[in-house]
């Protein structure tokens, strides 16, 4: 087995040729190891690792992300196996995504709502399959999450939430969002006002921040200083305004999402090169995460997406500068405080390489593809052959903890995200991204560079 430890400034093992051959090879052997976990039901496809586990439907590390995964692989392969895989999957997700409402504690619904893993992620990937296919039984299984969720909600003075969070991952922005998206689908006009009125309520709680700008208080248990970024922070937040402006064309949400960026921009650290946001809102906080749940990857998203609305080319180049200051750590090969043992695409290597090769569909720029392919060959060495054909990544999903390692299957924390990022690539070289973008990605979904480009 590879030295898959942490210590900064260490190397990771890397391949130096990516070629798309070898991608699909490393792609098609992560399936194999996936295909074991793979249970077959009457009502579809699961996933499960051990026969008296509790079914995991959510995004994560569940069916849903897996299912989005052999989506996504069948378009690029067009084997029919995999559709099958896909299909399955969904279907058994469609039947039974109540069963994600199984955690019976005190913050029962910050667990089950969520669209990181709740059935607030289920809805996402069953979004984008729908898209996709158009299949009838997901439009029912989307409308009665929907009425779940309408129904779930909580009600103070006109104001709508349903966890009390601001979150995006884990809070109320990722489910209003997730509102809007599924009252769009669904052509329900009550969801929308829904939407729109808890996005209102969202912006009641962003505050001027002394640094600049404006930001949402968003303090995990124990931490004395806010986090910023993507998951549960002011990036994933304001990014959730910017996409209520781009629907309902109301100034406030726009004014929410450009104070937010300002306020993200003023706690930006200058590095070597470019510049990162740190984890925390701490003025001596030095520790920069590369990836996408507290990284670039994720707080990019909204100064994209003004980009995109205002057309406003400092956004653009905030986004540059966030990729510059990633390289300058000595990422994708040299490990760093924020960029441990970890090659996931939530914090790790896949991260560094989807973000990158984002940056490629949208500014055509073949310097972010070389990035890719430096992150992919650093993908390549890091996968371990565990017999019968078949790899996957040990990796270490906690900072906190980088001597514990794990082996999983799933989307954020394991084989099924890392090779679809290494799918992603292999479009890319072939000569034609399409990728089926989830509902929090706002990069491009086709891109179609110069076919001598490899």
């Amino acid at each position: 087995m590879k030295d898959h430890t942490h210590a900064i400034g260490k190397p990771f093992t890397s391949f130096k040729q990516v070629e798309a051959t070898g991608l699909l090879d490393t792609i098609e052997k992560a399936h194999r190891y996936i295909e074991q976990y793979r249970v077959s039901d009457p009502d579809g496809f699961y996933w499960i690792d051990r026969p008296d586990a509790e079914i995991d439907l959510g995004f994560e590390n569940g069916a849903a992300g897996l299912s989005y995964f052999y989506l996504e692989l069948y378009k690029s392969t067009q084997i029919s196996g995999y559709l099958r895989i896909s299909q399955e999957g969904f279907r058994y997700i469609g039947r039974h995504w109540r069963k994600q409402l199984r955690i019976q504690n005190p913050n029962a619904k910050y667990i089950e709502l969520n669209v990181n893993s709740g059935i607030g992620s289920i809805a996402s990937a069953l979004l984008t399959y729908y898209e996709e296919t158009r299949d009838e039984g997901t439009l029912i299984a989307l409308r009665e999450i929907a009425l779940y969720l309408a129904a779930s909600v909580e009600w103070d003075n006109g104001d709508a939430g349903w966890t009390g969070l601001p979150y995006y991952a884990l809070g109320d922005s990722g489910l209003a969002l997730l509102m809007l998206k599924l009252a769009a689908v669904l052509d329900d006009k009550q969801l929308h006002a829904l939407a729109v009125t808890s996005a209102r309520t969202i912006v009641k709680s962003q505050r001027p921040n002394s640094r600049g700008g404006a930001a949402w208080d968003v303090k995990p248990f124990g931490y004395p200083y806010s986090f910023p970024n993507f998951v549960i922070g002011t990036s994933g937040i304001g990014y959730v305004m910017s996409v209520f402006y781009a629907y309902t064309q109301d100034q406030t949400f726009l004014a929410s999402a450009r104070s937010a960026a300002d306020y993200l921009n003023a706690i930006s650290v200058p590095l070597k090169d470019g510049a990162l946001v740190p984890l925390m809102d701490d003025p001596q906080d030095r520790t920069f995460y590369l990836g996408a749940c507290h990284g670039a990857g994720g707080t990019s998203k909204i100064f994209y997406q003004l980009y995109l609305l205002t057309g406003e080319t400092r956004y653009k180049s905030t986004v540059e500068n966030m990729s510059k200051g990633i390289l300058s750590f000595g990422a994708p090969e040299i490990q760093s405080s924020g960029y441990w043992n970890n090659t996931c695409v939530c914090c790790g290597t896949a991260a560094i390489l989807q973000f990158h090769l984002a940056l490629f569909t949208a500014f055509g720029d073949r310097h972010y593809l070389d990035v890719a392919k430096r992150c992919a060959g650093v993908l390549l060495g890091e996968a371990e052959d565990v017999g019968h054909d078949k790899i996957a990544w040990p990796l270490a999903e906690t900072r906190l903890e980088p001597e514990k390692l794990t082996v999983n299957k799933g989307y954020m924390h394991g084989a099924a995200g890392i090779a679809s990022t290494l799918l992603q690539l292999y479009q890319a070289l072939n000569g034609a991204f399409h990728w089926n973008r989830l509902m929090d990605d706002p990069y491009p979904k086709h891109f179609e560079p110069n076919p001598n480009v490899r």
